[in-house]
């Protein structure tokens, strides 16, 4: 992320402000003068936050121009007086040398006037804000209200940095990812935006993968809604995993699947009482990028069972093997999988 995005995400920290202003209390002070120490290149953040916070109270101005005529018309009446045959006449090289000294000063005053317009068009300029992770890598994204975002292998989440600010706050994601959401203030909504549908909360935890053609919420805490254009909200309760049917224009709904489809965070698949071989291996181009290729469709038939680990590629095809009686052949991006051969005695 770039420093302004960095000095952006400082100066909405309440913490940090109190700590810049020296309003904190012990503990807060101890945090923040550890982490200046920590990290000395922090301290060119904490003098241009003191420059924004505490210096110079960059506020939008407006030039009138109403106002602006105004006074330019002043001024030309009172030059025309000046050389009214009523009054003493003033030379002309006086006379011109008094134009030119209004005309600098009115155009040193037009410099200011944008100058502090150009610098309040920059402070409050909408950055566009964006993660974006490779195959088998893992994200962690901490958000300015509190919300916690571990962004899975091969995804992307985008926002604009002001999303705070607004009652709908809204994020973009492409891929899948665990979203811990902060409980949000009264009138305001955490809105996650997928290709398919939008998802609603308040404040809760839940899955979200949009890698399949229709996106799968998975819900591990809390309530959310589920809103897809054209079709009625669908309310989502804890435990609960849902997906939109295209066929039957509803949601499917089903129980006791939230710790396959969350677990990944923990660096585990989780299969339960079985998973199909078919979706073994969809999580696997998902998360690794590989294109899989079988001996023969018997090894669909197959189940997984229980949790394996899956933060070594090497140790998961191996376990893999082991519970499923299948070979696995690597050959670049290609992933062979075969019917295991027993050895004859």
């Amino acid at each position: 992320m770039s420093k302004n995005n960095n000095l952006v995400e400082l100066l909405k920290n309440a913490s940090f402000l109190r700590w810049l202003k020296k309003e904190d209390g012990v503990e807060e002070s101890a945090h923040w003068n550890k982490w200046q120490q920590e990290h000395p290149e922090n301290a060119q953040f904490v003098e241009d936050a003191k420059m924004m916070e505490l210096g110079i109270p960059f506020k939008k101005q407006s030039i009138n121009q109403a106002k602006t005529k105004a006074n330019w018309d002043k001024l030309g009446t009172k030059l025309q007086n000046a050389t009214s045959t009523t009054e003493p006449s003033i030379p002309l090289h006086k006379l011109q040398s008094t134009r030119r000294n209004w005309l600098k000063i009115a155009a040193t005053i037009a410099v200011v006037a944008f100058s502090f317009l150009g610098i309040s068009t920059y402070l409050n300029k909408v950055e566009r804000i964006q993660y974006q992770t490779g195959y088998a890598e893992n994200q962690t994204i901490q958000l300015s209200d509190g919300t916690q975002i571990i962004l899975a292998a091969n995804s992307t989440l985008a926002y604009n940095d002001n999303f705070v600010e607004l009652d709908n706050r809204k994020v973009q994601l492409s891929g899948e990812a665990y979203f811990k959401v902060a409980a949000q203030p009264t009138g305001k909504q955490f809105i996650v935006e997928l290709k398919d549908l939008a998802v609603t909360v308040i404040g809760t935890e839940f899955n979200v993968n949009s890698h399949r053609e229709n996106s799968i919420i998975s819900l591990v805490e809390g309530k959310v809604t589920l809103n897809k254009e054209g079709v009625a909200e669908q309310p989502l309760l804890a435990g609960q995993t849902a997906s939109f049917n295209t066929q039957t224009a509803v949601f499917d709904l089903v129980n006791n699947q939230t710790d396959y489809w969350a677990d990944w965070r923990y660096q585990k698949w989780s299969f339960g009482e079985g998973t199909p071989m078919k979706e073994v291996i969809q999580r696997i181009e998902e998360t690794f990028g590989l294109t899989v290729e079988l001996e023969n469709t018997t090894i669909l038939e197959k189940q997984a069972s229980g949790s394996i680990e899956i933060d070594n590629q090497k140790v998961l095809f191996e376990s893999l093997s082991y519970l499923l009686n299948i070979d696995f052949s690597i050959n670049g991006s290609q992933l062979f999988i075969s019917q295991k051969v027993e050895n004859e005695e």
